[in-house]
């Protein structure tokens, strides 16, 4: 039998003898990392996308994570209820530039033994600021409603454009869209005076601007200023208006009214003809960008008036190519795309019809074709998430090529 004898460190003694020179070395660094990464929030608090830089360099600028290329801030957007923060280093000296939420970026400052919050100010002092943030937020989501794909910018400017997040380059708003389900709105910073630009639920950043004690919602209407549009409607639309339409509320959620369950099955369709066609299905992947993927982000409600007929004419593009052996199939399924609804959401109280785009089709087979109203919508007010409620007679009030007659609230 063999026997074996081990010394035993007392446990105390065990853990100071192999923690405490790291222990020692963390605490020379560890505060200094925090009051850095409030140094860099102080900075980049004062950052626009105009702002000069240097290339390679890395910051946030309006809530959104920047690097600079070619002396010009490129903005990427923090996924849904994220801002963009400089954080401390837990195990060497130093900063990182990342997306976390206000409270969590607080906190790990706070765990440095650096006080005054994010950028090393009173943390009392946040009240001072925060209606403000809120008020400020929903006067950038008001503007964002006018804009277009085409609207003029400043190079560098970020913006929300047809619910997606938009840099300005060369003069032209550049889109990025959102994760289904998200739109891109302005939200209030929570520990620090301003704004930051993410793609958030609509419901979500409705509570966070709630919680500033702003009041009207995501863009800040008034009751008045609702009625008023209401009042605007031509009669004859109001006399066929549903009885199940929601009256309008300022505080009302912006939340999706009438849901459309074939959506999926509206992808596949296409998607089924098209890989079943015999063309060229691998370049610019038709099937699944005209049918699952950008066919379903056209139909939703905070998509460009025009991007339904842009998919449908590109559908029609595609089954007249070389190798296609399903011509007649495909563009009857372009067709039945072009008439199909888009969703309608519930906006302060109102679910309004979905705008008709305003220019001609490239395509002759979509003629005269347009986007038909979900049972329910009110017709007589017009908008989107993305688009200021406006009412019948208007453009875009009807499809392109017809005129509104308010006398009878139909198209002619």
């Amino acid at each position: 039998m063999r026997f074996f004898s081990v010394a035993i460190l007392p446990f105390s003694l065990a853990v100071l003898a192999s923690a405490g020179p790291i222990v020692n070395k963390r605490a020379s660094f560890t505060l200094q990392n925090g009051k850095d990464a409030q140094a860099l929030n102080a900075k980049f608090a004062s950052l626009s996308a105009g702002s000069s830089c240097t290339s390679g360099e890395v910051a946030c600028v309006q809530g959104a994570f920047a690097q600079c290329v070619n002396g010009q801030f490129i903005s990427t957007p923090c996924a849904g209820g994220l801002t963009c923060v400089a954080l401390p280093l837990v195990n060497s000296p130093g900063t990182s530039v990342t997306c976390d939420t206000e409270q969590d970026a607080a906190d790990r400052i706070a765990r440095t033994g650096a006080t005054g919050g994010l950028r090393g100010r009173d943390v009392e002092a946040r009240a001072g600021f925060a209606l403000q943030n809120g008020q400020a937020a929903q006067a950038l989501n008001r503007k964002f409603q006018s804009l277009n794909a085409n609207s003029p910018c400043q190079d560098g400017e970020n913006a929300c454009v047809n619910g997606g997040f938009a840099q300005c380059v060369g003069g032209k708003f550049i889109v990025t869209p959102c994760n289904t389900g998200l739109t891109c709105m302005a939200l209030p910073l929570v520990l620090s005076p301003g704004t930051s630009l993410v793609c958030d639920t609509q419901a979500d950043a409705q509570a966070r601007i709630a919680a500033t004690g702003a009041s009207g919602g995501l863009f800040g209407r008034s009751e008045s200023e609702l009625e008023a549009r209401s009042a605007k409607a031509p009669a004859a639309c109001k006399a066929k208006k549903r009885d199940d339409i929601t009256e309008r509320s300022a505080d009302a959620p912006l939340v999706r009214r009438i849901a459309q369950t074939d959506l999926p099955a509206v992808g596949s369709s296409w998607a089924n003809l098209c890989r079943a066609s015999g063309g060229d299905t691998t370049t610019g992947d038709p099937c699944d960008q005209l049918g699952p993927i950008g066919g379903i982000n056209a139909l939703l409600a905070n998509a460009d008036p025009c991007a339904q007929q842009g998919i449908a004419d590109q559908m029609i593009d595609f089954a007249k190519s070389k190798g296609i052996k399903n011509k007649d199939a495909l563009i009857k399924n372009a067709i039945a795309y072009a008439k199909h609804p888009r969703n309608a959401l519930n906006i302060n109280g109102v679910v309004p019809s979905t705008p008709f785009c305003q220019k001609a089709p490239k395509n002759a087979e979509l003629k005269g074709i347009a986007h038909a109203q979900l049972d329910g919508v009110d017709p007589g007010v017009f908008g989107a998430p993305n688009i200021a409620l406006f009412s019948f007679g208007q453009p875009g009030s009807c499809p392109f090529g017809k005129t509104p007659d308010v006398k009878t609230c139909t198209c002619k």
